[in-house]
């Protein structure tokens, strides 16, 4: 990859990124507490043991 092509790619990465940060902050959490962390749980969702990931806290504040 050549600099030029590896400059447009981080351009193009650092414009997505600026774009998700815009969204992010325009959204509106109201009384939301903050959490400490969160982790990914798998659960089964039917007797065919077919999976969803689902966000659990880890702590609460």
């Amino acid at each position: 990859m050549s600099d030029v092509d590896r400059q447009a790619a981080v351009a193009a990465t650092a414009d997505h990124i600026r774009s998700v940060v815009a969204v992010l902050r325009e959204l509106n959490f109201g009384d939301t507490p903050p959490a400490l962390a969160y982790r990914a749980e798998r659960q089964e969702t039917s007797e065919h043991s077919e999976h969803s990931e689902q966000e659990k806290p880890v702590a609460a504040v």
